[in-house]
């Protein structure tokens, strides 16, 4: 992890200090655009994730499992 917490130094050094464009910045450093954007806006530290959200499966509603119960319950007879 000590390479990304060096690599976002150099990129917050380049862009804050010495007022370098991002787009030089990934350049020289032959790194993404992205992420020289994602650490240039301070929005995200290297190492860290978003926290994960439980999806929910807007398809399987409560209507839908019912019809398959009375689906299940006509093969049955």
């Amino acid at each position: 992890m000590t390479i990304e917490v060096d690599l976002y130094e150099k990129i917050r050094q380049l862009y804050a200090v010495e007022h370098c464009s991002q787009r030089n910045i990934a350049r020289q450093l032959g790194i993404s655009h992205n992420t020289v954007k994602k650490y240039c806006q301070g929005a995200c530290l290297p190492g860290q994730r978003k926290p994960y959200q439980e999806r929910v499966a807007p398809v399987v509603t409560p209507k839908v499992i019912e019809f398959i119960r009375s689906c299940l319950e006509q093969d049955e007879q």
